[in-house]
């Protein structure tokens, strides 16, 4: 049999593929022709056992590691570039003592290469704030290490070499100390203008050397130069630092006055007094946030006039300038409470602030007026014109400084004008000024919490029981040393002194009884007179009967006895009438 040729076999082998490639095509053809007519069904997948539907599990958040955060003010790159200003500034005072030491260059040399190298120092500051933001830091800390560099470098000129007087170095040191404010308030640095005004400060007194009124101007310049800045941004840390040297320099100037007298160093101060409660006002105006910065600088602005005042100046003089204190806080805290804008731009505690503020400028422009003998009835007028005052006004602040003023007064007419001797000696009479006070006593005891329960302001005092004993003893001491002081004016004797003592009795029994008789309805005042009831039969027991003696003695037991007794019936008709309802 013979073989086929090779050219033969591929063509059958062609042939049967292209005969497979027919059925392919014709078996497609089927299976789209049987799809088309028929749905297309997805077939199932095998029966699982039926579950509940599962519920939808809640979203927690990815956990994520803890990072430990570090404190602002360890950061290691705030504390290495504190640490180099600090320093580099040590370098330069290291750099001008040696300079003088060694006669290195002239004066002149020496005030321009420190100037030179803390301009460079202010320029790299900025060069690393504009080039590299991420260097906040290093950048503040070489702009405030040149601004210190710059302050020193103006004091060597003024006080070593004497290039400049001291009103041109510290005019020179103003100008600074604005550059430094106005870079950080652009550069929104806060430590950088902290860094400034107390390094102004630092250095200006030993360009003055004294706290004297260059002094004083120059720091109340710098806080007025400060005040827009940190009114602007709200930066209570640079109202500290302008605010603190300026009543440290009052302060020391007070004292300094002593020894150093001079005419413009009072109103120096008092000039620094005004622009503080002024800039703590603005303050609390404008950053309602840096309220208790406000009433910090508030509180301790005024206070270095209330020293000057009584210490350099005449009792006139001095009045005056307590006196105009006083009006000015006391308008600062009307215009806050009466117009409705005001109202609304200053806060309530620094309006209350200012009233206690007020409160003790009047009292100390008072002490000062007066002489020691005369300050418990100057006090205790003031208490019972600001208990009217409360009374109109419905203001339970200003019955708080009544109060204040009248607690002071009482204690103080016991010291002077009314002292308890008074009551025991028949010789040691208080004359007008103890009849006066007497009368104040009373007049305050009965005024205070009255209109205290009125305008229900005043936190507690209507069911306060040591309130009401407190007032209630100072009624009971005010008349009777009124009493007794009138009975020993009209004549300095014992019989007098007698009269006055069976006067004080009855006085006590009527007012008891007065508060019997109210008290039928109120409980308090129903105790009140029951107690003073006791009262009164103790002094008549243990006081009267020892020291009174024959007529005195019968008339006082008599009367005391029959009001008491009329007194009983009155009570009983009464109680009769009306019944006496629980409270």
């Amino acid at each position: 049999m013979s073989q086929p040729h090779q050219g033969d076999t591929l063509q059958l082998v062609a042939g049967e593929l292209a005969a497979i490639g027919q059925r392919l095509s014709y078996l497609g053809s089927v299976l789209q022709t049987e799809s088309a007519t028929r749905p297309q069904e997805t077939p199932a997948p095998p029966a699982a056992p039926q579950q509940p539907p599962a519920e939808p599990l809640p979203a927690y958040p990815t956990p994520t590691a803890p990072r430990r955060r570090i404190r602002p003010n360890l950061e290691p790159s705030r504390v290495l570039a504190s640490v180099g200003g600090g320093v580099t500034l040590l370098g330069v005072v290291f750099l001008l003592v040696l300079a003088v030491q060694q006669d290195w260059l002239g004066p002149a040399a020496r005030v321009s290469g420190g100037a030179a190298l803390a301009a460079l120092l202010i320029a790299a500051g900025g060069w690393v704030h504009r080039e590299a933001a991420e260097q906040r830091i290093a950048s503040i800390a070489l702009a405030t290490t040149g601004f210190a560099a710059l302050f020193l470098d103006v004091v060597a000129a003024t006080t070593l070499y004497g290039y400049l007087p001291a009103p041109a170095g510290l005019g020179t040191g103003l100008l600074v100390a604005i550059g430094g404010l106005v870079l950080a308030d652009r550069w929104q640095a806060q430590p950088l203008a902290i860094g400034v005004v107390l390094g102004s400060a630092i250095c200006a007194p030993m360009m003055t050397q004294g706290a004297d009124a260059l002094l004083i101007g120059f720091v109340v310049l710098l806080q007025v130069a400060a005040a827009p800045v940190q009114v602007r941004r709200g930066w209570g840390g640079l109202a500290l630092a302008a605010g603190i040297p300026t009543v440290l320099a009052a302060l020391v100037g007070a004292f300094w006055g002593l020894a150093f007298p001079h005419p413009v160093l009072v109103p120096a101060i008092l000039v620094a007094a005004v622009l503080g409660v002024v800039i703590a006002a603005v303050t609390a105006g404008f950053r309602p946030a840096a309220e208790r910065t406000a009433i910090g600088l508030l509180v301790a602005a005024p206070t270095p006039s209330f020293l000057a005042g009584p210490m350099l100046l005449e009792r006139a003089e001095a009045t005056a300038t307590g006196a105009g204190m006083a009006l000015l806080l006391a308008a600062i805290w009307a215009v806050g409470r009466s117009l409705p804008a005001f109202a609304d731009w200053l806060p309530g505690r620094f309006l209350a602030a200012v009233g206690a503020m007020a409160v003790v400028a009047t009292g100390q422009a008072t002490i000062t007026a007066l002489d020691a003998s005369s300050w418990a009835t100057g006090l205790l007028c003031e208490a019972l014109l600001l208990t009217v005052a409360g009374h109109l006004l419905r203001r339970g602040g200003i019955m708080l400084g009544a109060a204040c003023y009248a607690v002071f007064g009482f204690f103080l007419a016991l010291a002077n004008e009314v002292p308890i001797s008074a009551l025991l000696f028949s010789d040691e009479g208080t004359g007008v000024a103890g009849l006066v006070a007497g009368l104040l006593i009373a007049a305050v005891a009965v005024a205070l919490p009255t209109a205290g329960v009125r305008i229900g302001k005043v936190a507690g005092l209507p069911s306060s029981l040591p309130l009401w004993a407190s007032a209630a003893l100072a009624l009971l001491y005010g008349t009777a040393s009124a009493t007794m002081a009138a009975c020993l004016l009209v004549s300095e004797t014992r019989a007098a002194f007698l009269t006055g003592h069976i006067l004080i009795t009855l006085c006590w029994v009527v007012f008891a009884i007065a508060l019997l008789l109210r008290g039928v309805q109120v409980r308090h005042l129903r105790i009140g007179g029951l107690v003073l009831t006791a009262v009164s039969l103790a002094k008549l027991l243990l006081f009267d009967l020892a020291t009174l003696d024959g007529f005195a003695r019968v008339i006082a037991f008599l009367r005391a006895g029959l009001i008491l007794l009329t007194a009983g019936v009155g009570y009983a008709r009464l109680l009769t009438r009306q019944a006496e309802p629980s409270v």
